[in-house]
This record gives C-alpha cells, structure tokens and sequence, in this order.
C-alpha cells in the first residue's frame, strides 16, 4: 500500500470515529437537555392546569359537572382530580388516575409505552374541602426522537463532506509527497552507468536520506572504477611479458627443438600451449570486462548484420582453413540498430567456439532467419555439442565442460559464452541452446525482440534492458 493511501485511510478513519464518538457523547447531552427542557413544560403545565382550575371553582364553573371533560391531545396526557373524583382528562388518558403518588416526576407504562409523568397537588380554602391534583404524561419516545433528530441534524452534515475532506486530504498529502515523486522519478531515469549525485534541492525530511544516497553512489562510483580498472590495467600489464614469453619459446622452438630428445620436444609444446592459453584467457578477461553490462556504455549504431558477418568469417578464415572446415552463410541483408563491438564480439565468439570445437573436415553453418520485423543469429556445427543438462552452466564464468579434460589443441577457459550472455542482455537477446538437427553438434540461437530489428531508417535505436532472459 502507497504512503498517500495509507495515510488517507488513516486520517479519514480517525475523523469518522472521531465524528462518532462526538455524536455519541452529543447525544447523551442532547437528551439530558431535552429532559431538562420537556420536565419544565410538564411541570409548566401542571401548574397552569391547577391554577386554571382554581379559578373556576371559585366561579363555581366546573365544581357540578357529573362526567369529566375530555380534551383532544396527540402529544400530551393530563387527569385533573378532586379528591378521586376526574375532573378533566385528555382523550389519550385513561379513565382511572395514572398513578397514586401525589407529588413529583415519575416513569410508568400505559397505552402501551412509556411516559414521563408529572404530578402535583394543591388544596384550597380553609378546611382543605378542595384538594386538586392533576397528572400530566408525554411519552418518553418523543423526547429521544428530538434528541436524535438534533444529533442528526449536527452530524448529517459532517458525513455529506466526508468525501470532500479525503479529497482535499488526498491533494494535501500529495503535495505533501511530491518530493517523494520526485525522487522516484529521478532514480528511475537515472542510467545503468549513472551514479551522479542527486539534486539537494529537497524537503528537510528528505535531506539526510538524499545524503546517504549520495554517499552511496560515491563509493559504488569508486568502486566499480577500481574495478574497471584493475582487470583493464592487469590484463594490459599481462600482454607485455606474455608476448616476451611467447617470442622466446618460439626463438626456442627453432633454435633448439633439433637438441632436444622427445621428452624435451612435448614439455617445450605444452609450454607454447600453456603461453597460448594464458594470452588467450587475458584477452577473454578483458573482453569480458569490457562488454559487462555495468561497465559497457550501449552506444547503438545502424549496422548491416550480413556484412558484419561476412566480415567475422573473414578474420576467421585462416583458422577456419587451417581445420578444413567447410563453412556457410545464409543470410540476408537485415539492418539492425546495436552496439558494433558488442555485436562483433558476440559472432566472434560464436563461430570461433564452432570453429575450436569442430574436428577436421567438419560442418559449420551460419544464418540468420527474419520474421515479422524479428531475427534470428543461429550457429550451428558438426561438433561434439553439450549434453543437455550442462545447458545452464556452460554460462557461468570459467566454467568449462569435463574441466581441463580437452582436446590438448583446443584453447579456452570458459569465458565466451558468458561474454556472449553479457552482450545479449545488453541487446535484451534470448539465448537458446538445441542439438543440431542437420549435424548433430551444437546449435546456438540468438533471437534478438521485434524492436532490434529495424528496416525503416527513421525509427530510432533500441533501448537495452538488464533483464536477463538465459
């Protein structure tokens, strides 16, 4: 869950209990209000009533009624008496007196709900030979209805504009978190070879941890320079004494195979094997420091694939002749947009591991098959080929199937397929690797996506991804 959502729901939660709780208590002070309220008008009215009757008395106008009046009423119920005898009642009240206490506020039940009643007494004249008493009831249900129309009154209103609360919540803890955005944004544009600083120009809460990423980009920065470095500086140091060495053998080789016994002959061609080996193995070093995807800037350039290829086969020749290889090329004109060291190096690899793996005589077989604005590199050879279960590992740095278990003339450490994964990822290529049907060695496939191939000149270049898909 986003910040700005978890903290809209947050707030937003905390203000409707808050509204809650606020209408709860709202309403306990509603209703002792609203009793407070309604017992001053039931003890208003009782008193009236007996004032009112007081007066009549005196004017004799109701003291010879042989049957109570009765009195329509929706809302309230009053009983007037004189002694036991029922003066005045509403139509709403009972025939009989409600209840036998004779003074003060009460709760009873009658028609089927509960009231609130009211009674008072009062004597008049000398001997008390008038004694009044009158009984006034509302319904208790109408007192919690005014509390809650009140309560819903005030709440109402505050639940209407929830929703544009959150609204202006949302907004707020946007602009609140648009330094986050930002943020975002610039390390998501940031490049795979970019470990500039980032800007400062941010919130105070924000500072320290710009600062840390900071640092950190610093000290990745110095690293993978010493990095870079190091196997490019160790590799370029190797060549040197390798090429000294290499010169001598050869010198020692002519000057004193004829002196040497057969003993002497094989140790001093293992030497000149194991000097080969060794150059070999620097230059792949530094190839493969080279086209690594945290150190290659993807600089993509228009080529034309069948002339690249024509090209590798062309440096390759003289080894391709010296094994009698019988080499084809089936492709066509297909213009891609690509990095021209990489590629180059991925078809060196390729055809030169048929090459080196390929006995005398044998097959190789170079093409390239263009579908739907797709292609596809394929490589294939009469070699041994790889078992299928060693399909995974033939990747991995150094790793070379049966160990050191080769043909004595075969030259490798275990570093050109991993360079060719390298310049794959950078080209967002898929790797696959079959039996060949047509000769039954390795077959190695290089599918390159839709937007790699390019026929109209006006489209502009890839862009690589660092998803690995081997």
């Amino acid at each position: 869950m986003s910040i700005r959502r978890y903290l809209v729901l947050i707030l937003l939660s905390i203000i409707t209990l808050v509204t809650f709780l606020a209408a709860i208590q709202g309403y306990k002070a509603s209703m002792e209000q609203a009793s407070h309220l309604f017992d001053e008008q039931l003890e208003i009215m009782g008193k009236t009533l007996l004032a009112t009757s007081a007066i009549y008395h005196e004017n004799n106008l109701i003291s010879s009624l042989d049957e109570p009046t009765i009195v329509p009423s929706e809302h309230i119920a009053y009983q007037l008496f004189n002694h036991e005898n029922l003066l005045l009642r509403t139509d709403n009240a009972p025939s009989k007196s409600i209840t036998q206490l004779s003074s003060g506020f009460t709760e009873i039940n009658f028609l089927g709900q509960r009231w609130r009643v009211f009674i008072q007494s009062s004597s008049i004249g000398q001997s008390h030979h008038i004694h009044k008493k009158v009984i006034v009831a509302q319904p208790i249900k109408q007192r919690f209805s005014l509390a809650e129309d009140v309560i819903l009154s005030a709440v109402t209103p505050i639940i209407l504009v929830i929703p544009i609360i959150a609204l202006f919540i949302s907004m707020a803890i946007r602009h609140a978190l648009k330094p986050l955005t930002v943020l975002r944004r610039e390390l998501s544009e940031k490049k795979i070879n970019d470990l500039s600083k980032l800007s400062s120009e941010t919130t105070t809460e924000l500072q320290p941890v710009i600062h840390t990423l900071n640092q950190l980009f610093e000290r990745l920065s110095s690293a993978f320079s010493r990095e870079r470095y190091f196997a490019s500086d160790a590799a370029h140091e190797l060549r040197t004494p390798l090429s000294v060495l290499k010169i001598n053998v050869h010198n020692l080789h002519i000057t004193q195979s004829d002196k040497l016994d057969s003993a002497g002959k094989v140790s001093l061609m293992q030497l000149a094997q194991s000097v080969d080996r060794m150059a070999h193995v620097v230059d792949q070093i530094l190839t493969l420091n080279r086209t690594n995807p945290d150190q290659l800037t993807m600089e993509v350039t228009e080529l034309e694939l069948q002339t690249l290829l024509q090209q590798v086969i062309s440096d390759l020749y003289p080894e391709i002749m010296k094994h009698q290889h019988d080499i084809s090329l089936e492709s066509q004109s297909t213009t891609i947009y690509a990095n021209e060291f990489a590629l180059i190096t991925l078809l060196k690899n390729l055809i030169g591991n048929a090459c080196k793996y390929t006995p005398n005589g044998g097959h190789i077989l170079v093409r390239t098959e263009v579908i739907d604005k797709s292609f596809t590199l394929i490589v294939e050879d009469s070699g041994p080929g790889i078992e299928e279960s060693e399909y995974g590992r033939v990747f991995d740095r150094f790793y070379r199937i049966g160990g050191d278990s080769h043909q004595s003339t075969v030259i490798g450490c275990g570093l050109g397929l991993a360079i060719v994964q390298h310049i794959a990822k950078l080209h967002n290529a898929k790797i696959v690797l079959a039996k060949s049907q047509q000769f039954n060695g390795l077959k190695v496939s290089v599918k390159f996506p839709i937007n790699n191939h390019i026929t109209d000149q006006s489209q502009n270049p890839i862009e690589h991804t660092q998803e690995d898909n081997t």
